[in-house]
């Protein structure tokens, strides 16, 4: 068995022929069930985003032939075969690993460095998931992909590389809340940005999320948590996330350690109005942070509590760093990088092991191997 990778993006396709590999949702389960069905095929997961379409395999290589993906795409894109073998690119195994590693990633190793925002690395296993073409090969090398970003913010060792927006305002967030105990959170605006930044808080001292409904988004999105939450093993966390309109709100913000505001609110929609009725109906004094990616909060508003602390994210610059502080981050980078996929690599050595000996070697069923935490 063999783990493949073959993929197309902007800089392997023209700008004039990009379009013809474009998915639609209903083309990306087509594709999934029709290589699915391959002979050799065992599982096959698509991530598929405005750079880049990727279909990652787990083939039987006795079995599988490559030219059956090539001639599939040469015929769903109206090209050559000849083409499509030269837009194409392919890794296998260790490489694989390493490679979605690296995209997951969200660090800023340089100009040329290409990454996804962890939501599309878990859009593409919940979507294989749904139509039961990922098993837990690939459900286990997708999750572990998600939970290698999601601990990149704890590491100093790489803070120079981390200067998006997500990785800014997560330390910034857990610099300012209690060190102990659950913590609130509540939401208004959420969308992708707010989903991300909540997947860093949803550990141990996750004590709730409310998000304000504003749209049918606001609900698709919140429902994509939980689908996430379901997948990762967090199925307890289910429970904590509501989602409410403007009656129910207060209840929860009187409540909340964190508010986040997304980028889509283009109106106020903290007044002062809002502010004292929260506070009265708070039964005990508490310190509560407001982190801001909108451009139309008045944050006058907030300077006049002492216990509301404002930030917005412009607030958390990008550092510079020099060249030797640059370079030992991306040294550092590396090495996690290369333990990451070390340690993914002796368990589908097990998985292979345990497939060829089973009366050899005694492992835990497979599929808990899939949903283990490492």
């Amino acid at each position: 068995m063999k783990l493949l990778m073959y993929g197309v993006n902007r800089d392997t396709v023209s700008s004039d022929d990009i379009h013809k590999y474009s998915l639609t949702r209903a083309s990306r389960r087509e594709h999934l069930h029709d290589i699915h069905a391959f002979d050799g095929v065992s599982e096959v997961v698509l991530l598929v985003t405005e750079n880049r379409n990727e279909y990652y395999l787990y083939v039987d290589e006795k079995d599988f032939k490559h030219g059956d993906l090539l001639r599939y795409l040469s015929q769903y894109t109206d090209k050559m075969l000849e083409e499509v073998i030269l837009e194409t690119y392919s890794k296998f195994n260790e490489d694989v690993v390493r490679h979605l590693l690296n995209l997951s990633s969200n660090v800023e190793t340089a100009e040329q460095h290409s990454y996804e925002p962890v939501d599309i690395i878990d859009q593409a296993l919940m979507d294989a998931v749904e139509e039961k073409t990922a098993g837990p090969v690939l459900q286990m090398l997708f999750k572990n992909a998600v939970d290698f970003s999601l601990d990149l913010c704890e590491k100093e060792s790489i803070r120079p590389l981390l200067q998006g927006n997500v990785p800014r305002a997560v330390r910034s967030i857990r610099s300012m809340l209690e060190p102990s105990g659950d913590h609130h959170y509540c939401v208004i605006g959420n969308e992708d940005l707010t989903n991300q930044i909540i997947k860093h808080f949803s550990g141990s001292d996750f004590g709730s999320l409310t998000v304000l409904y504003r749209n049918e988004h606001t609900e698709r999105s919140v429902e994509e948590l939980k689908r996430w939450l379901a997948i990762t093993n967090q199925q307890n966390r289910i429970k904590l996330i509501h989602l409410v309109d403007s009656s129910q709100f207060l209840y929860r913000l009187a409540k909340a350690d964190a508010l986040l505001i997304g980028t889509s609110e283009n109106h106020n929609c903290i007044s002062e109005e809002l502010l004292q009725d929260m506070f009265e109906m708070r039964p005990t004094a508490k310190n509560q942070l407001i982190f801001d990616f909108s451009t139309a909060q008045d944050e006058t508003v907030f300077s006049r509590y002492a216990s509301l602390t404002y930030k917005h994210i412009e607030d958390e610059a990008k550092k510079q760093y020099d060249t030797e502080t640059m370079e030992s981050a991306q040294t550092a980078f590396e090495e996690l990088i290369s333990v990451a996929t070390g340690q993914y690599m002796n368990r589908y050595n097990e998985i292979q092991e345990c497939q060829q000996f089973p009366a050899l070697k005694k492992l835990q069923p497979i599929k808990e191997m899939a949903s283990a935490e490492k």
